[in-house]
């Protein structure tokens, strides 16, 4: 095939092949863990980098100077470095540190070597080993895993005893830094601000480091979750395969049947209907199996589409995340190459405040860091029913400093006064909405926002928030709309971290926003959130014995009992009831009893004393008992009723689980 610069296709694709067996040798070898094929692979591609670099320094020197005794000396280091990766192939935790450690070392015997040849150098000269040893902090966070805590102790170790006896080791040969007339503050000033930076890279790298390793094992997670899929696919092809052939068998030997049974018609006719009866069955299984497949393969492909929108919004997250970082990094690093330099007192008290400056900056990028994960966890708890009333009068509390008299809220929630959601996601996306709206203001116009929700054919409810501010040119932004640190009125205090936020919360929700803005004339967002399925049975615990949900409908906590049960399964599934309790303040509790069996006076006992005044601590008022009217139970439920109401909470039997269910539901309307 001949392309649209007259190049065929493998005049294309040969080069690559070539690279790729060309560079095969970096490759782990097979008797590397897996886990740490991509350390050892990184580590390799550095050591062969660092290799060549070194021998192109060589070769530079030697045009320039000629033979040195330095000359051997870095022949030597680069020849190191490419052992390094043969090595790896082996004794690959033996490699790695090696390649962790000769930079180090590496600089230090190049820094006492420079000081005793050239004892009056410059004061660059003198610093600049050291900052080669503060930037190896980053070459464990790339060769090693954070579960091999012991080699990266060595490593950074290794850094932070060079950085603290560079000084001492050059004073004991006669090489040190007030032995060469440099005056003592701006020494202690070096040496503080190398410590700093050692640390806040130090954290800075770690922290990267755990949120890297984080993702990484999420998405293999959802990869071995995809292949355990795969496999239960196989296994029912497999099955169905063993039916069919199950069946032809079947078949063989009614036809066998037929041939022995001709002479009597009324066992040929029995024998036709059974095989009739047998292929309909085959036929409406067969026709199940392929409705399970084709929801299977929808399926997969659901997860697969997730998975690389994740992967693709993690690529992008980590960007930016990187971006952010290097900033106050590079900055910190800057910062110090100037007390290499002869500065007064107040400019190192300047550059001192611009160092923590700095630091806070990074510190900032780190807490919005945490909270951007903390809305991704967020995606498996439960949907509550929530009033858009009572959270927007939360989120107007919040705002009450920025709130003057006389800004106008127009408010409309009679169409959806509801939404099943996550609650803390729906008060961060009022917070931020009304926010913004009050952050970019018109101050030529008194502020007006309204705020009104609808409810769609398929049960989806759309939240609107419209305000009269600067707005902004949505055609000009639209690519940046929703991206991190991305902001459209740089006249106005803030991160650009707001929209991004709301984003994030309305996809990890399954809604979808639109936005309508004009400039000086105001913005609108629309969200959607769809209504989830099954509410009212958001199951928490399921074992052979109990089964523990949550009902949004009622705000309730419903347990089921399945068999009679030992004490063990009595006391496991209770403390699943009061976790469900705390966590969502559930003010009613609805126990089905009628598969429960005998409980044991001492069980009852702890009942009583331990999860009855843990529930009252928990907000606990009633309690919906569903069982029998026996007379063994009744005593039961006498002594129950007795007790319960001694603690302020009311209990009532009941028959069915609806008529517990209708009894809730009229204590919640009327509360």
């Amino acid at each position: 095939m001949v392309g649209s610069f007259g190049m065929r296709e493998s005049d294309v694709t040969l080069p690559f092949v070539f690279m790729r067996k060309a560079f095969s040798f970096l490759l782990p070898s097979p008797q590397v863990p897996e886990s740490l094929h991509q350390g050892v692979y990184i580590t390799n591609l550095l050591s062969l980098v660092l290799s060549l670099l070194t021998f192109f320094l060589f070769c530079t020197l030697f045009l320039l100077f000629g033979l040195s005794p330095t000359s051997g000396y870095i022949v030597g280091v680069a020849f190191l470095f490419l052992i390094i990766v043969f090595i790896n192939r082996t004794y690959y935790n033996f490699g790695r540190l090696l390649f962790c450690l000769v930079p180090i070392y590496t600089s230090l015997l190049i820094s006492l070597y420079g000081k005793h040849a050239e004892p009056y150098h410059t004061y660059v000269t003198y610093f600049d080993a050291r900052f080669i040893i503060l930037v190896t902090t980053i070459l464990p966070a790339v060769s090693f895993r954070l579960q091999e805590r012991l080699k990266i102790g060595v490593c950074l170790f290794s850094t932070f005893a060079c950085l603290i006896l560079f000084d001492p080791i050059h004073s004991a040969l006669g090489l040190g830094y007030f032995q060469r007339g440099f005056d003592s503050p701006s020494y202690y000033y070096i040496n503080y601000i190398a410590l700093i930076c050692f640390l806040v890279l130090l954290f800075g790298v770690l922290t990267l480091k755990a949120i890297t390793e984080r993702a990484e094992s999420r998405a293999q997670k959802s990869m071995n979750e995809l292949n355990y899929a795969n496999v239960q696919l196989v296994n029912r092809n497999e099955e169905l395969i063993r039916l069919n052939h199950a069946m032809e068998l079947h078949n063989e030997e009614m036809h066998q049947q037929q041939k022995e049974i001709r002479a009597s018609r009324e066992l040929l006719v029995e024998a036709n209907r059974m095989i009739s009866q047998q292929q309909e069955k085959l036929h409406m299984y067969n026709l199940q199996l392929e409705k399970t497949v084709e929801e299977k393969n929808i399926d997969l492909v659901r997860t697969n589409e997730e998975l690389v929108r994740h992967n693709n919004e993690l690529r992008q997250f980590s960007y930016t995340v990187s971006h952010n970082l290097r900033g106050p990094v590079a900055r910190l690093l800057g910062l110090t190459d100037l007390f290499s330099k002869p500065i007064s007192q107040q400019e190192k008290e300047e550059i001192g405040m611009m160092v923590k400056k700095s630091g806070l900056e990074l510190d900032e990028v780190l807490r919005d860091l945490s909270l951007i994960i903390d809305i991704r966890n967020d995606l498996y708890q439960v949907r509550e029913k929530i009033s858009f009333e009572v959270e927007l009068a939360k989120t107007v509390s919040m705002l009450r400093d920025q709130i003057r008299p006389t800004y106008q809220i127009d408010v409309d929630f009679s169409e959806a006064p509801f939404v099943y959601s996550i609650r803390a996601m729906i008060q961060s996306i009022l917070f931020n909405l009304l926010s913004n709206a009050i952050k970019y203001r018109n101050p030529e116009n008194e502020l007006r926002i309204s705020i009104k929700t609808s409810k769609h054919f398929n049960r989806d409810v759309s939240l609107q928030v419209s305000d009269n501010g600067l707005g902004f040119n949505l055609q000009t932004h639209k690519e940046n709309l929703f991206k991190l640190y991305k902001r459209f009125h740089t006249h106005v205090d803030g991160k650009g971290l707001g929209l991004y936020l709301v984003k994030t919360q309305v996809d990890t929700l399954g809604g979808k926003i639109e936005i309508e803005s004009e400039i000086n004339r105001g913005t609108t967002f629309t969200i959607t959130l769809p209504t989830p399925r099954n509410v009212s049975k958001q199951i928490f615990f399921d074992s052979e014995s109990a089964q523990i949900y949550y009902d949004a409908d009622i705000n309730n906590t419903v347990i089921v009992w399945k068999k009679n049960i030992t004490g063990i399964e009595y006391r496991r599934a209770f403390q699943a009831v009061l976790y469900t309790l705390k966590t969502y303040n559930t003010p009613g509790w609805i126990a089905d009893l009628r598969l429960q069996g005998v409980v044991d006076d001492a069980e009852q006992f702890w009942f009583m004393s331990t999860v009855i005044p843990e529930a009252v601590r928990c907000g606990l008022k009633r309690i919906a008992a569903v069982g029998f009217n026996d007379p063994i139970r009744k005593s039961y439920y006498d002594r129950m009723i007795e007790r319960t109401a001694e603690a302020g909470i009311t209990l009532k039997v009941f028959e069915s689980l609806e008529a517990a269910v209708s009894w809730m539901e009229a204590f919640i309307q009327r509360n």
